[in-house]
């Protein structure tokens, strides 16, 4: 596992899931699935070391967003 992935996944979800996110997961996890692979790649972490840490990047959005729209969170 990658250290450098799976940091760069913490802080996009940080960064890059809102509350507006939560509303509609299942339509907003493809559209921010793809924005994730593209920033992971600008920031020079590429693709398949990502998906090591996360296996999937949309179910792993999903799942983000499942979890924070109970708790109210802002994710």
């Amino acid at each position: 596992m990658s250290k450098r992935a799976e940091d760069f996944m913490d802080s996009w979800l940080d960064a890059k899931v809102t509350d507006r996110h939560l509303k509609a997961p299942q339509k907003s996890a493809p559209i921010l699935a793809k924005k994730c692979a593209t920033d992971a790649k600008k920031a020079g972490v590429p693709l398949e070391e990502l998906e090591a840490v996360v296996v999937d990047i949309e179910q792993a959005i999903t799942d983000e967003l499942t979890v924070a729209a109970p708790k109210g969170n802002t994710a």
